[in-house]
Protein backbone atom coordinates (compact mmCIF):
# COMPACT_ATOMS: atom_id res chain seq x y z
CA UNK A 1 0.00 0.00 0.00
CA UNK A 2 1.42 3.58 -0.82
CA UNK A 3 2.22 5.73 2.27
CA UNK A 4 -0.38 8.41 3.40
CA UNK A 5 -0.54 11.70 4.15
CA UNK A 6 -1.27 12.73 7.49
CA UNK A 7 -4.61 14.64 6.45
CA UNK A 8 -5.62 11.56 4.66
CA UNK A 9 -9.13 10.58 5.86
CA UNK A 10 -8.01 7.20 5.52
CA UNK A 11 -4.71 7.88 7.72
CA UNK A 12 -7.05 9.88 10.03
CA UNK A 13 -9.46 6.72 10.21
CA UNK A 14 -6.37 4.28 10.91
CA UNK A 15 -4.90 6.87 14.03
CA UNK A 16 -8.36 6.74 15.70
CA UNK A 17 -8.70 3.46 15.29
CA UNK A 18 -5.10 3.27 16.65
CA UNK A 19 -6.04 5.62 19.73
CA UNK A 20 -9.32 3.35 20.80
CA UNK A 21 -7.07 0.05 21.04
CA UNK A 22 -4.66 2.05 22.82
CA UNK A 23 -7.20 3.73 25.52
CA UNK A 24 -9.00 -0.47 25.59
CA UNK A 25 -5.36 -1.86 26.37
CA UNK A 26 -4.46 1.16 28.90
CA UNK A 27 -8.08 1.15 30.42
CA UNK A 28 -8.27 -3.05 30.40
CA UNK A 29 -11.54 -4.81 29.96
CA UNK A 30 -13.48 -7.37 31.60
CA UNK A 31 -12.86 -10.79 28.69
CA UNK A 32 -15.62 -12.70 31.17
CA UNK A 33 -17.21 -15.05 29.05
CA UNK A 34 -21.25 -14.43 29.22
CA UNK A 35 -23.38 -17.59 28.72
CA UNK A 36 -25.48 -16.07 26.53
CA UNK A 37 -27.02 -12.50 25.10
CA UNK A 38 -30.33 -11.19 27.09
CA UNK A 39 -31.76 -9.06 24.65
CA UNK A 40 -33.98 -7.73 27.67
CA UNK A 41 -31.20 -6.20 29.02
CA UNK A 42 -29.37 -4.95 25.92
CA UNK A 43 -32.23 -3.61 24.04
CA UNK A 44 -31.91 -0.77 27.18
CA UNK A 45 -28.58 0.43 24.82
CA UNK A 46 -29.25 2.62 21.91
CA UNK A 47 -26.68 0.54 19.57
CA UNK A 48 -29.16 -2.52 20.36
CA UNK A 49 -32.21 -1.04 19.53
CA UNK A 50 -30.85 0.20 16.66
CA UNK A 51 -29.31 -3.43 15.45
CA UNK A 52 -33.39 -4.84 15.88
CA UNK A 53 -34.61 -1.49 14.13
CA UNK A 54 -32.17 -2.24 11.18
CA UNK A 55 -33.19 -5.89 11.24
CA UNK A 56 -36.60 -5.87 10.99
CA UNK A 57 -36.20 -3.00 8.18
CA UNK A 58 -34.45 -5.49 6.13
CA UNK A 59 -36.66 -8.25 6.90
CA UNK A 60 -39.77 -7.04 6.63
CA UNK A 61 -40.11 -3.95 3.85
CA UNK A 62 -39.09 -4.40 0.30
CA UNK A 63 -35.45 -2.71 -0.88
CA UNK A 64 -37.73 -0.04 -2.33
CA UNK A 65 -37.74 1.57 1.66
CA UNK A 66 -39.39 5.17 2.75
CA UNK A 67 -37.60 6.77 5.27
CA UNK A 68 -41.02 7.05 7.34
CA UNK A 69 -40.67 3.16 7.66
CA UNK A 70 -37.69 3.69 9.58
CA UNK A 71 -39.24 6.45 11.69
CA UNK A 72 -42.15 3.79 12.71
CA UNK A 73 -40.06 1.16 13.38
CA UNK A 74 -37.73 3.14 15.28
CA UNK A 75 -40.82 4.54 17.39
CA UNK A 76 -42.01 0.91 17.84
CA UNK A 77 -38.60 -0.77 18.69
CA UNK A 78 -37.79 2.02 21.26
CA UNK A 79 -41.59 1.95 22.53
CA UNK A 80 -41.48 -1.71 23.55
CA UNK A 81 -37.80 -1.52 24.61
CA UNK A 82 -38.82 1.67 27.46
CA UNK A 83 -41.49 -0.26 28.91
CA UNK A 84 -40.30 -2.46 32.02
CA UNK A 85 -42.19 -4.95 33.05
CA UNK A 86 -42.93 -3.10 36.82
CA UNK A 87 -43.29 0.27 35.16
CA UNK A 88 -45.74 -1.13 32.74
CA UNK A 89 -48.17 -3.11 35.15
CA UNK A 90 -50.19 0.16 36.44
CA UNK A 91 -50.74 1.05 32.57
CA UNK A 92 -50.99 -2.79 31.15
CA UNK A 93 -54.35 -2.83 33.61
CA UNK A 94 -56.11 0.51 32.08
CA UNK A 95 -55.43 -0.11 28.57
CA UNK A 96 -56.22 -3.83 28.89
CA UNK A 97 -52.91 -5.37 27.88
CA UNK A 98 -51.69 -8.14 30.06
CA UNK A 99 -49.41 -10.92 29.87
CA UNK A 100 -45.73 -10.66 28.38
CA UNK A 101 -45.29 -6.52 28.67
CA UNK A 102 -43.07 -6.82 25.14
CA UNK A 103 -45.26 -9.05 23.32
CA UNK A 104 -48.17 -6.76 24.46
CA UNK A 105 -46.54 -3.12 23.26
CA UNK A 106 -45.49 -5.02 20.29
CA UNK A 107 -48.65 -6.70 19.07
CA UNK A 108 -50.91 -3.50 19.82
CA UNK A 109 -48.24 -1.67 17.96
CA UNK A 110 -47.81 -3.35 15.19
CA UNK A 111 -51.78 -3.92 14.83
CA UNK A 112 -52.11 -0.25 15.09
CA UNK A 113 -49.80 0.98 12.14
CA UNK A 114 -51.45 -1.45 9.97
CA UNK A 115 -54.67 -0.17 11.01
CA UNK A 116 -53.66 3.40 10.52
CA UNK A 117 -52.54 2.17 6.87
CA UNK A 118 -55.74 0.27 5.98
CA UNK A 119 -55.95 1.95 2.23
CA UNK A 120 -52.61 1.27 1.33
CA UNK A 121 -52.18 -2.62 1.71
CA UNK A 122 -49.03 -2.69 0.45
CA UNK A 123 -47.80 -0.23 3.67
CA UNK A 124 -49.82 -2.41 5.92
CA UNK A 125 -48.42 -5.77 4.83
CA UNK A 126 -45.40 -5.67 7.03
CA UNK A 127 -46.96 -4.87 10.25
CA UNK A 128 -49.62 -7.33 9.50
CA UNK A 129 -47.14 -9.85 9.06
CA UNK A 130 -45.23 -8.61 11.90
CA UNK A 131 -48.37 -9.46 14.53
CA UNK A 132 -48.85 -12.55 12.38
CA UNK A 133 -45.10 -13.74 13.33
CA UNK A 134 -45.56 -12.32 17.16
CA UNK A 135 -48.39 -14.46 17.68
CA UNK A 136 -46.82 -17.80 16.21
CA UNK A 137 -43.90 -16.97 18.19
CA UNK A 138 -46.47 -16.26 21.49
CA UNK A 139 -48.05 -19.79 20.92
CA UNK A 140 -44.63 -21.81 20.33
CA UNK A 141 -43.40 -20.74 23.35
CA UNK A 142 -46.17 -21.17 25.38
CA UNK A 143 -45.78 -24.44 25.42
CA UNK A 144 -41.88 -24.50 26.04
CA UNK A 145 -39.02 -22.46 27.30
CA UNK A 146 -36.67 -22.73 24.71
CA UNK A 147 -35.62 -23.97 21.11
CA UNK A 148 -33.11 -23.76 18.76
CA UNK A 149 -33.05 -21.51 15.58
CA UNK A 150 -33.96 -24.74 13.02
CA UNK A 151 -36.26 -26.00 15.44
CA UNK A 152 -38.41 -22.17 15.38
CA UNK A 153 -37.59 -22.18 11.37
CA UNK A 154 -39.22 -25.36 10.82
CA UNK A 155 -42.40 -24.91 13.13
CA UNK A 156 -43.35 -21.41 12.44
CA UNK A 157 -42.19 -22.24 8.66
CA UNK A 158 -40.41 -18.31 9.08
CA UNK A 159 -36.96 -17.17 7.74
CA UNK A 160 -35.06 -16.72 10.95
CA UNK A 161 -33.93 -13.31 9.27
CA UNK A 162 -37.95 -12.86 9.84
CA UNK A 163 -38.15 -13.98 13.74
CA UNK A 164 -35.01 -13.36 15.33
CA UNK A 165 -35.22 -9.66 15.32
CA UNK A 166 -38.65 -10.08 16.99
CA UNK A 167 -37.06 -12.60 19.40
CA UNK A 168 -35.07 -10.03 20.44
CA UNK A 169 -37.40 -7.40 20.84
CA UNK A 170 -39.47 -9.33 22.78
CA UNK A 171 -36.13 -10.07 25.39
CA UNK A 172 -35.90 -13.30 24.40
CA UNK A 173 -31.85 -14.40 25.97
CA UNK A 174 -29.68 -16.20 23.08
CA UNK A 175 -27.34 -18.74 23.61
CA UNK A 176 -24.68 -19.51 21.27
CA UNK A 177 -22.67 -22.87 20.33
CA UNK A 178 -20.37 -22.47 17.29
CA UNK A 179 -23.13 -21.99 14.76
CA UNK A 180 -25.72 -23.16 16.50
CA UNK A 181 -28.64 -20.54 18.65
CA UNK A 182 -30.69 -22.04 21.23
CA UNK A 183 -33.45 -19.21 22.12
CA UNK A 184 -34.67 -19.21 25.68
CA UNK A 185 -37.88 -16.74 26.42
CA UNK A 186 -37.87 -14.01 29.08
CA UNK A 187 -38.95 -15.05 32.68
CA UNK A 188 -41.97 -12.75 32.04
CA UNK A 189 -43.82 -14.63 29.37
Amino acid sequence: MTSLKPNDPFKQTEDRLAAIVESVFDRGYDDTEQECDDYFILLGQFEFRKLVTFQLYEAYFPPKRHEFELKLLTDFVDAVSKYSPTSFIGTAVLSGIMGNTAYAISKRLSEHIARLFQRDRARSKPFKEIAQNLDQIREYFDKREQARTEELTEALDVDPERFEPLLKLLGFKCRRKKKRKVWIRPTEW
